[in-house]
């Protein structure tokens, strides 16, 4: 079975929330989630008012899927909206 990478762009519930915050939980949530995940990279995105989301890449083997990740990362206290913004096999 092939790896893939995926992108997380992971946004605050508001403009009030501390993109620090926001960072660790997904972060931790994702390093824990499976031993096949690895984060790749984290990085704060810029959208606006001084609002960052942040994008996290990881590499997960293929037969773990996304779609629970992403409902996990959905339900973290601070978590506005949840996206995959890229998927590419290695």
């Amino acid at each position: 079975m092939a790896d893939m990478i995926v992108e997380f762009r992971i946004m605050p519930e508001d403009g009030e929330v501390e993109y620090s915050l926001v960072e660790n939980s997904a972060k931790e949530l994702i390093e824990n989630y499976d031993d096949s995940v690895q984060v790749r990279s984290v990085e704060a995105d810029p959208v606006g008012f001084g609002l960052k989301a942040a994008k996290i890449e990881i590499q997960i083997d293929e037969t773990c899927g996304t779609d629970d990740l992403e409902e996990k990362l959905s339900e973290l206290e601070n978590v506005g909206e949840v996206s995959i913004t890229k998927m590419d096999r290695l």
